[in-house]
């Protein structure tokens, strides 16, 4: 009598069901890139992860809910929300202006986007805002988180199959190590990497049509170089470096003039940010601990030193908000505090 070795059935079951799980993702594409997608969560589910992070994030920080400085924020940070396309322009857009020495700003689900103070020395000027603001909307836009969670689910299940598989094997231990590492190297850093770079891409489209010079979207990676630090190795970063992010905007120049041109009001640089009058303690009715530093979450890598999100407990929180490292700038007295990274 011929035995049935149970191992192979369930490996082809356990196939057969990453297959279908992706099948009934939806294919989406990506607007303006025309990039195609899978995302296996509604735009609602997914918006609520956001809402649930956001809330909690918060509740750590120093929220600066009033002044000159948070209109100024508020009012880029419209301009350049009601430049997403549909559905994304009528999503509850919030931004909040944190009060950190953090150098960083992060995006989640659902159009909840925060900007921590110690970047602003960085950014400048409004366009340099409007820069960072928009590759936060353009994460958002993209639906980077909700991709993100599709492919980690995908991969934990190819991973529980090939487990199976190898169960009995002498050498199993080691070649699930070396199938983690690979799927890390080979899908889930390299997929961070592209996700900036089509943020960045995005960003720079929005902020053009709101009329902001798309030139300093690049002219603020190039002060963030400034601050210096070390670059990690490229193969293990999970964002592009500096030189590339700065090098592929300008490359889009031609694009981003061309919605820059149809904008109705030219506001070039725009102001500068007044950065000389942020508190140094929270206003009345402010959220947070006092005191607690803020820790950036998304908006790119200016040396690769990575640190975690602050306050930060759920799953929810971990799941959709982007990664980040941060930076610690050599001169604080003059470029702002901070640990930060660039967007």
């Amino acid at each position: 009598m011929k035995t049935v070795d149970p191992r192979g059935t369930l490996v082809a079951a356990g196939t057969l069901g990453l297959v279908a799980a992706l099948g009934f993702s939806a294919c989406q594409k990506v607007p303006y890139t025309g990039r195609q997608q899978l995302v296996g969560m509604s735009l609602e589910s997914e918006a609520s992860l956001g809402a649930e992070a956001f809330t909690e994030i918060l509740a750590a920080e120093k929220v600066i809910p009033t002044g000159e400085l948070h209109s100024q924020v508020s009012q880029v940070a419209r301009g350049v929300s009601r430049r997403a396309p549909a559905p994304f322009n009528k999503l509850p857009w919030e931004f909040k202006l944190i009060d950190s020495d953090s150098v960083n700003a992060f995006a989640l689900p659902g159009g909840k986007v925060g900007v921590y103070t110690g970047i602003l020395p960085v950014l400048k000027n409004e366009a340099g805002l409007g820069s960072v603001l928009g590759h936060e909307v353009g994460h958002v836009v993209a639906r980077h988180s909700a991709e993100r969670i599709t492919g980690m689910m995908a991969l934990q299940t190819a991973l529980a199959v090939a487990d199976i598989g190898l169960s009995n094997t002498e050498l199993h231990d080691e070649l699930m190590g070396l199938l983690g590492l690979g799927a890390t190297i080979g899908v889930v850093l390299p997929f961070s990497r592209a996700n900036e770079l089509e943020s960045d891409y995005l960003g720079g489209i929005f902020m053009a049509k709101d009329g902001l010079d798309p030139r300093e979207s690049w002219a603020v990676w190039e002060r963030m170089t400034a601050l210096g630090g070390d670059s990690p190795i490229a193969i293990f970063s999970t964002h592009p470096s500096n030189s590339k992010r700065i090098q592929r905007l300008k490359d889009e120049l031609p694009t981003f003039e061309k919605y820059y041109r149809k904008a109705k009001t030219k506001k070039g640089r725009g102001k500068d940010l007044k950065v000389d009058r942020v508190p140094q303690e929270p206003p009345a009715g402010g959220t947070g601990k006092p005191g607690a530093k803020g820790k950036g979450t998304d908006t790119g890598n200016a040396s690769g030193k990575g640190k975690a999100s602050n306050g930060v407990p759920s799953e929810a929180a971990k799941a959709t908000e982007e990664s980040s490292s941060e930076k610690k700038p050599a001169d604080t007295s003059s470029k702002g505090k901070g640990k930060g990274k660039g967007k």
